[in-house]
């Protein structure tokens, strides 16, 4: 198998991958989500925080991996046709690197997904415990004055 041909076929589906990063956030907006993030909270609202925390991990995700499938099919473009590297040789050793490269990527993406959306997570409830307390704070100012 040509390099080129093989750069296309993994660009290809890291593209592939990559949108489905993008979609997931829309995918997984159930009703009962929106319902809870679309209710009044008296303080803050860690549904709404949680769900945009996930949001904004999937985004991050997809987007890095949408760099990727472009600069591959980049690469795919600027590569010679006549290179054919003795490791994708046979046709189908070929094909299993892809798969094995593929396997591997969604692999790095879920745990990429998983620990930003984690991080983001904590952030956002740190500040959302912050806004309580000061606000409880100001309350009990106010009730002693």
């Amino acid at each position: 198998m040509a390099l080129s041909i093989f750069l296309s076929i993994f660009a290809a589906s890291v593209g592939f991958i990559a949108s489905g990063f993008f979609a997931i956030g829309a995918m997984t907006m159930t009703p009962v989500k929106i319902f809870e993030i679309s209710s009044t909270y008296w303080d803050a609202n860690r549904h709404w925080g949680d769900s945009i925390a996930d949001q904004r991990a999937d985004y991050i995700v997809g987007g890095l991996f949408l760099l990727l499938s472009f600069s591959l099919q980049l690469s795919a473009m600027l590569v010679p046709s006549s290179i054919q590297p003795s490791l994708l040789q046979p046709f189908g050793c070929a094909i299993a690197e892809i798969g094995a490269g593929l396997a591997l990527i969604l692999v790095v993406a879920l745990w990429l997904r998983h620990a930003i959306a984690k991080s983001t997570k904590r952030k956002v409830h740190q500040l959302q415990d912050k806004e309580i307390q000061e606000s409880q704070q100001e309350g009990s100012n106010r009730a002693t004055s």
